[in-house]
């Protein structure tokens, strides 16, 4: 599969785009008034414990506490093992050191093991989202193209999607030669094949970078305290992105492209990716069409070929996404559970790739059209497992139901493209509506005998959006003169066009 990056650098503003099969199936955008955290190691202080919650919050110098969950600490001096993946595994206190049989002992009590104002070395596992706070771990790790350096593992781990038994031996024969005594690495998927120079190049790359770690750790005195931040999105990408099916990275920026051409340099083995400095007047995202798929990112529908097309509405709970048959009949000869079965084939290819495209992640709602046999929906669902295992991102997913509908989860990490690009409209204030003027009539028809109980004089001055002015004085003039005479008061409307249409004012006229 042609796998392309481009990289757009502006004076406040880093995008970078992922183009597989004429498709941009991945943007991440970085601006240097807001940078992520994510991967940022810190010198923090617990400032509460939570034992109802098993959790703590620990100051790292953001604007919100992170949360530490217990499951997520570890002692530098724990007692630990380690599975083939790097993740840790408990032992019980029966098993001891000899026991065969692994068991996952109970978590330790947060107040047994974290204090108000113990000092922590801890890493940002979750961007802040929303009104939460970072999500934090004390399992620091540094990664690499191949390999993560898991400073307190000290042995080697394989990824478990390396299922060949024979490479899985080279590959930790090799990363053992190479590895220094303190420090282990979980070799990663991708690792898959790569030469011994590869995984030398990450090793000695990685080695390095936690020594300056540990260094700037030993050096802080005040507390919290930044150690260790990401390299920028333009280097990040080519530890994170760059793979064999890589054609070519586009960079329309002379510096970045040196800053580029140096990491790959320094620290990456042959045969090193390809690097295009970008010169041309026009620019590189208008060229490549890329603009043009950004908006269309934004919007709510989605078009599909076939004629059919999404709705996706994201909400803070969950994201849900409907599935239409729009002005697709299915020609001639074609059954109505036929039509329904490749709309719903199409649907969920561009389902997986909206979802990589726009970063949505949590509890995401598929509202498939109907289908009758139950052979078309595994169908379906197979298509879309397929298409999810091009996906980075974690996924679980049910089978769909009885209803058409299929539940599903993707792991967040950082905030969809909605929330990085726009905010909250400040007319409706987000809802995606507003209440009609005829509403906010009839409730300034009801709120007026009220007010003239407590507010004093003849007349009512009632301040409101035109829109409401104008219901007022035409379709519901004869109601106000019945109401000013029941209440005895002279209503006199003023047309603001400053206030929100939902707002009004009612005061008394001298």
């Amino acid at each position: 599969m042609k796998h392309e990056i481009f990289v757009n650098m502006s004076p406040r503003e880093t995008r970078v785009a992922v183009r597989e099969a004429d498709n941009i199936t991945e943007l991440l955008i970085e601006r240097d008034a807001e940078r992520g955290v994510a991967g940022g190691i810190y010198k923090g202080k617990v400032t509460r414990v939570l034992p109802g919650m098993q959790a703590a919050f620990v100051d790292i110098g953001l604007a919100r506490g992170a949360f530490l969950y217990v499951g997520d600490y570890r002692s530098e001096f724990a007692d630990v093992d380690v599975g083939e993946d790097g993740s840790e595994v408990r032992r019980s206190p029966q098993e001891g050191n000899g026991g065969r049989g692994r068991r996952s002992s109970p978590l330790p009590q947060i107040e047994k093991i974290l204090g108000e104002g113990q000092e922590i070395l801890v890493q940002v596992s979750k961007e802040p989202l929303g009104t939460k706070g970072a999500r934090i771990t004390s399992r620091v790790s540094l990664a690499g193209r191949h390999l993560v350096l898991v400073p307190w593992m000290q042995r080697v781990g394989i990824s478990r999607r390396i299922g060949s038994d024979r490479e899985r031996r080279r590959l930790r024969g090799i990363v053992s030669s190479l590895r220094r005594e303190d420090l282990g690495f979980i070799v990663r998927t991708v690792s898959h094949g790569v030469t011994e120079s590869d995984l030398r190049a990450d090793v000695e790359y990685l080695t390095t970078l936690w020594d300056s770690v540990n260094q700037k750790r030993q050096a802080v005195k005040e507390v919290p305290a930044l150690v260790y931040e990401e390299p920028k999105l333009h280097l990040r990408i080519l530890r994170d992105l760059v793979s064999v099916q890589t054609k070519e990275i586009v960079v329309d920026d002379a510096d970045a492209y040196g800053e580029m051409q140096e990491f790959v340099r320094k620290f990456m083995a042959a045969p090193r990716p390809r690097i295009t400095h970008y010169k041309n007047a026009q620019p590189l995202y208008e060229r490549e069409r890329i603009e043009q798929q950004i908006e269309e990112g934004l919007s709510r529908k989605v078009s599909l070929k076939s004629g059919g097309s999404l709705i996706i509405d994201q909400s803070e709970a969950l994201t849900a996404i409907d599935v239409n048959t729009g002005r697709f009949t299915g020609g001639k000869g074609r059954s109505l559970e036929e039509t329904i079965l490749k709309t719903n084939l199409e649907a969920v290819r561009e389902i997986a790739h909206q979802l990589r495209f726009r970063n949505i992640g949590g509890l995401i709602i598929l509202d498939l059209i109907d289908m009758d046999q139950i052979s078309n929906r595994e169908k379906v669902y197979k298509s879309l497992l397929d298409a999810l295992r091009e996906d980075k991102a974690k996924t679980n997913l049910l089978k769909i139901s009885e209803l058409g509908l299929v539940e599903m989860t993707r792991k967040r990490t950082r905030e969809n493209l909605v929330q990085q690009l726009c905010d909250p409209c400040p007319t409706c204030e987000g809802r995606g509506y507003l209440q009609s003027s005829r509403t906010v009539c009839n409730k300034i028809l009801r709120e007026l005998p009220k007010a003239a109980e407590y507010v004093k004089g003849q007349t009512l001055t009632l301040r409101t959006h035109p829109e409401v002015a104008d219901l007022l004085f035409s379709q519901e003039s004869e109601t106000l003169h019945a109401l000013e005479a029941k209440i005895s008061r002279i209503v006199a409307i003023r047309a603001d066009p400053r206030l929100h249409r939902e707002q009004f004012e009612i005061t008394a006229t001298p």
